[in-house]
């Protein structure tokens, strides 16, 4: 073999190679999560995300939108832990993909909450504790922690490093108990047990924190079994009995990882309460750690800049207002304090209590800053322009934690997404609060904005400004903003970004540089129109469509099943949309049937069977067909695909001769006479059987019979000539006819 051919030969296969590589390559949906994030030199991150599965809440997916460096592919794919995730599995749960998405224009304008529970309920059962500790005889046992160094805290707040994420706004600190508690049963390594006359038992501890100016305590249960029926309750030991929550399951106490409600005091009791009805042996749990809030808002130490201004001196804003509030947050070791908003949905069926704020606030379901022990601070403002705010343990606060719907991390310095996060809140907000509209039109530069925030976790403040565009390094994500009075802070983050003209939300603050001693610097806030893309599943209706477009059957005494899906659970028992059934061939009542009209969604369903019951006959007809179009929805919107669904039923009756009449017909006499299946025309008059049988001429006579009435003229020559074949008394004259003569 010479030099030149084996050149040749290596070309060839270089060539093959080239050719093979695509085949085993890597695709997008075969690249694990960590390989996409780790591998910065083959990999472009565009952004990620985060977000619950709304058919399986209990499934959460990771969402990312990358490019390859090498090829200049740009993909979306999303993950369940490492494992990509196919387009089927994403659209059986509900999941629509983000990239290319076209979607409009939409606004909603604010509206007052409606009032769900009364607050008698609460006031209650607060009376119903207060009335057990006062019943007990025994004192509880004091467990006292060293002070809690806030003079410490706050000179390290002072040297550590502030960035331009705006929410790291510390309140408080972790702080673990010298010797962890324990309860199983009767055995309490501390605190006390009672046993009261009807049989019911009560069990208290007190904590004590100096310098402390309110205490979180955490319960972890100890046993599986969190459906016990024992109630927790957390009371402010000072004397504030407005400062006492309860009560909790362990359940509950689980969903919120384990935090119950803030008490601002330096002593609390912890109380567990046991109904007569059910044994203390089920009770087993452990408090281990607890938070100590050192900062006040109220105090100078946390007084917001000089230059904030009171929203209450600005009455046009007063409504909206009422929407924003404070959030109390878990970090790590740190307790921290961001803002964040009620947003209106847009579905006038329900009232959902959705909370837009930033992922830097709250970026998990559970764990460090996760959305379980939330504790939302409702109308932290003055009662009159730059008047006394109230106290923190004074204000409405809902407690129970919050749903993690979805969530985008990024920042307006490095990319990567728009700083989000949709929670809905497990329990309604009080009276009086506002759902606030929001828009996804993208505002130009110069357009006015205004911001309602609390600034160092301080009382509700009011900044304007306008859009800009000096240094914004990812327009696509974010706006930047400038402003002409007022200003933000720590504490502020998650705060709305409002159009100045209409209140609705275009946003939510990330960070940035203003503050009262550098006013113009900007402030960056995650585009709220990018928000929408993640959120719109759960703030627009869910959709309604058929499972299938089209589907054929044999003609029989059967039924057919077919799926009307949602695109989400519903949300209201009045969730229904109607059925427009048109009949191309086929007769409602007498071939089919379709039931139930209209289709009803009740709450949380994400699907319902339609039955289209079929009815069989014995007779040769062409193949039926019908269409059903969903109409005239109801709390739910229709979706832009399979809107019809059109069946198509096949005829299985058995014409042997062909003549329209089926055999079972024929031999059976079902239409009024039996016949010949073998032949055209039985009775060889000129008519066939089936003209006969279904009278096609008029006259319905006997196919076994050339002279069905006797009158001794054939049937086809009484039809021809305008008698009546089956009336003896109705032949023609027969010297009438004219009789043809042969050669």
């Amino acid at each position: 073999m010479n030099k030149k051919t084996i050149l040749h030969i290596l070309f060839l296969f270089y060539l093959l190679l080239n050719l093979m590589l695509p085949i085993f390559s890597e695709t997008p949906s075969s690249v694990r999560y960590s390989t996409i994030i780790k591998n910065v030199d083959q990999f472009k991150v565009i952004s990620t995300w985060t977000e619950r599965v709304n058919k399986r809440p209990d499934v959460f997916l990771r969402g990312i939108i990358f490019e390859d460096i090498q090829t200049g592919n740009i993909s979306e794919v999303y993950y369940s832990g490492e494992t990509a995730l196919s387009d089927s599995q994403i659209e059986e749960m509900g999941i629509i993909k983000k990239m290319g998405r076209n979607i409009g224009n939409v606004s909603i304008y604010s509206e007052p909450s409606i009032v769900v529970a009364p607050k008698e309920k609460s006031f209650h059962r607060r009376e119903e504790i207060l009335q057990l500790l006062k019943k007990g005889t025994l004192s509880p046992p004091l467990v006292t922690l060293p002070p809690l160094p806030k003079k410490e805290l706050l000179e390290e707040e002072k040297k550590s490093i502030v960035g331009l994420e705006k929410g790291i706004y510390r309140i408080g600190i972790i702080q673990s108990l010298p010797k962890p508690i324990e309860v199983f049963g009767s055995t309490s390594s501390e605190g006390v047990w009672q046993v009261f006359s009807d049989a019911s038992s009560l069990w208290m501890l007190d904590i004590y924190y100096p310098n402390s100016l309110g205490i979180r305590v955490r319960i972890e249960p100890l046993l599986d079994n969190t459906l016990s029926e024992s109630h927790f309750w957390v009371v402010n030991s000072v004397g504030n009995s407005d400062d006492t929550w309860g009560p909790f399951l362990l359940e509950e106490i689980k969903q919120m990882d384990g935090w119950l409600p803030t008490c601002f005091s330096d002593r609390i009791t912890v109380v567990c309460w046991v109904p007569s009805d059910k044994s203390i042996n089920d009770v087993a749990f452990k408090i281990q750690e607890l938070i100590g809030i050192y900062k006040d808002p109220l105090s100078l130490l946390a007084k917001a800049g000089s230059c904030n201004l009171d929203v209450t001196c600005y009455p046009d804003w007063f409504n909206t207002s009422k929407g924003i509030m404070g959030l109390g947050i878990v970090g790590s070791p740190y307790a921290l304090f961001c803002t964040g908003t009620l947003i209106n949905d847009n579905d006038p069926c329900t009232q959902i209590p959705y909370v837009l704020t930033a992922n830097h606030c709250v970026n998990a379901q559970t764990g460090t800053r996760g959305a379980s022990s939330v504790e939302f601070y409702w109308f932290y403002q003055t009662p009159t322009c730059n008047g006394t705010p109230p106290p923190l343990s004074m204000l409405p606060r809902t407690t129970g934690g919050a749903d993690y719907l979805a969530g985008m991390g990024g920042n307006a310095n490095y990319g990567g997404g728009n700083d989000f996060t949709l929670l809905r809140m497990r329990n309604n907000p009080p009276e009086g609060a506002v759902y606030v509209g929001w828009t996804t039109t993208g505002p130009s530069v110069g357009t006015a904005v205004t911001d309602i925030h609390h600034p160092s976790g301080s009382y509700k403040r009011i900044s304007f400004g306008a859009k800009t565009n000096i240094d914004n390094r990812y327009p696509n994500f974010y706006h930047e903003v400038q402003w002409s009075q007022g200003t933000t802070e720590p504490g502020s983050s998650g705060s709305p970004l409002m159009l100045t003209a209409t209140q609705q939300i275009i946003g939510q603050l990330w960070g940035g540089g203003a503050s009262c001693s550098t006013p113009d610097e900007p402030d960056y806030f995650g585009r709220f129109d990018v928000t929408y893309n993640f959120a719109q599943q759960y703030l627009e209706q869910p959709k309604v469509r058929f499972h299938q477009q089209s589907a054929t059957i044999t003609e029989g005494n059967v039924t057919q099943q077919v799926l009307v899906l949602l695109s989400a659970p519903a949300r209201s028992s009045s969730s229904e949309v109607e059925l427009e059934v048109i009949t191309i061939n086929a007769q409602q009542g007498t071939d089919f049937l379709v039931s139930p009209n209209p289709i009803s969604f009740t709450p949380d369903e994400t699907q319902k069977t339609m039955t289209i019951t079929l009815y069989d006959n014995t007779h040769t007809e062409s193949d039926k067909i019908l269409r059903i179009t969903l109409k005239n929805p109801q709390c739910i919107r229709l979706d832009t695909i399979n809107q019809t669904y059109e069946l198509t039923i096949i005829d299985n009756d058995v014409d042997t001769d062909g003549d329209g009449l089926s055999d079972y017909d024929e031999i059976h006499g079902v239409l009024g006479y039996t016949s010949d299946p073998n032949k055209v025309d039985t009775d060889n008059d000129g008519l066939s059987d089936y003209d006969e049988v279904r009278g096609t001429f008029g006259f319905v006579t006997n196919p076994n019979r050339r002279d069905t009435d006797g009158d001794r003229v054939d049937d086809w020559l009484e039809i021809r000539y305008g008698t009546d074949p089956t009336d003896p008394y109705d032949a023609p004259p027969l010297t009438a006819f004219p009789i043809p003569w042969f050669k």
